[in-house]
């Protein structure tokens, strides 16, 4: 189970709100000519918190063109519900930084956190005698970058005068 304590949610008044953690990506070294990062995919995790009048018919939560869809029976009885959802990397901008991972030198940082890199949105439809009420929300996503950069592990050969 993913933690999601101290997240501040977002929602449309209070039938429908959804959070996500933070979420880290490795990212390769660049060249420095190149001023975007390449992004791999992202895998978010969600949690959206609902109420219905009535009965829940379905929600749907996406990032980009990557959606889950769940059916009334899959939230029968449920209050909030989790899902992930991988995001491939043509589907979201690419991360501008000069100062970000660059091979050759170690001097760039290492991490980056990019807040609102994408945007989830989840939309609730629900059912009453009455006819169908439709909620919405979204929040912007927090990713973190992470610059994996190889590491030597051969060792410097003892200068001869230190014998």
């Amino acid at each position: 189970m993913i933690a999601f304590a101290g997240l501040t949610p977002a929602g449309a008044r209070a039938d429908i709100v959804v959070a996500a953690p933070e979420t880290e990506a490795a990212v390769a070294p660049r060249e420095a000519a190149m001023q975007l990062v390449n992004l791999p995919a992202l895998e978010f995790a969600l949690r959206a918190a609902f109420k219905c009048k009535g009965k829940p018919v379905s929600m749907t939560l996406s990032v980009a063109d990557t959606f889950r869809t769940l059916d009334g029976d899959a939230l029968a009885g449920l209050r909030a519900t989790e899902a992930a959802l991988s995001v491939p990397p043509q589907q979201v901008a690419l991360a501008a930084s000069k100062d970000f991972c660059i091979a050759g030198d170690p001097e760039t940082a290492n991490e980056m956190l990019v807040p609102g890199l994408a945007t989830v949105h989840v939309s609730l439809r629900c059912e009453t005698g009455a006819g169908p009420s439709f909620h919405f929300a979204s929040a912007p996503l927090k990713v973190r970058l992470v610059c994996v950069r190889e590491t030597s592990t051969d060792q410097e050969a003892p200068d001869s005068s230190d014998r």
